[in-house]
């Protein structure tokens, strides 16, 4: 028991840091609130804001959102879903194929300590950017349209993608490799039997949650113009419009949360039976 007591009370007193750290927490928090701009007046009026917004889903655009009568179908929110899976589709493919390359040069089992420090340079740049900067130096070499988009997404996706394949590769099993290094295979037999059998599973199932996130990314890139192809142009118009399209802006909710829901059940059904 002596001993015991000796041991701990040898051992640093670590509530002290956590008390220092828990107030500096506590300080940064109440520091990050001073000065900010919080307007009461359009808080007491949030509540018709609320109402206006619940009346216009009880009043859906369903001409709008169907693409029939004074709409076309290629102007409707059911047209524009599809070509914003379509757009995250394209994006995420293009994407995880350009990723598969950089990820076996980022990989330090494959090429390195040295050698990987490349890699992963290459990839953090890419990771840098978010999709709306590079849409907006895309689009000045490509102008508005949903290829704008497909590239944005695809650039972007290398980061993720990159990364996490990277990871993969790392901590695979590599008796495999041994293996066949005892054979004499040579570098692209290593590859293709000894480490694609191991990681496409994983990294599919990465490949389906990174497209999970370019759907909502596609969705929302339309705020810089009309580029994207979906409804992000139209859902900041509605929004920004001071008559206040409550039943357009409803009828654009319930599609991307529909969308969003059927995409997340089937990736994750999907990632389920990969892994």
């Amino acid at each position: 028991m002596r001993n015991a007591e000796k041991v701990l009370s040898r051992k640093p007193k670590r509530w002290l840091i956590n008390l220092f750290f828990g107030i500096a927490l506590i300080l940064a928090l109440f520091i990050s609130f001073q000065g900010s701009t919080i307007n009461l007046i359009r808080l007491a009026s949030f509540r018709y804001a609320l109402r206006a917004m619940f009346n216009g889903f009880r009043e859906i655009n369903v001409e709008f959102l169907l693409g029939f009568g004074t709409y076309r179908f290629e102007e409707g929110i059911t047209y524009m879903a599809f070509q914003t899976l379509a757009i995250a589709f394209i994006g995420t493919f293009i994407g995880a194929i350009l990723a598969l390359p950089i990820s076996f040069l980022a990989s330090e089992r494959i090429v390195g300590k040295k050698a990987a420090k490349i890699g992963i340079t290459v990839i953090t740049i890419i990771r840098v950017f978010p999709e709306v900067i590079l849409a907006l130096i895309i689009l000045k070499a490509i102008g508005m349209n949903p290829l704008t988009c497909v590239i944005a997404i695809g650039i972007h996706s290398i980061g993720m993608l990159g990364r996490m394949f990277s990871e993969s590769i790392d901590n695979m099993d590599y008796s495999p490799i041994e293996a066949l290094d005892a054979v004499g295979a040579n570098t692209w037999q290593k590859i293709r039997f000894g480490i694609l059998p191991q990681v496409i599973p994983e990294l599919a199932s990465t490949t389906l949650y990174r497209f999970d996130i370019n759907i909502r990314s596609a969705s929302v890139l339309g705020v810089i113009g009309t580029l994207a192809g979906g409804f992000g142009a139209l859902l900041l118009l509605a929004g920004s419009d001071p008559n206040n399209q409550w039943d357009t802006i409803a009828a654009l909710l319930v599609v991307i949360v529909i969308m969003v829901l059927i995409v997340d059940s089937v990736s994750a059904y999907l990632r389920k039976k990969l892994v």
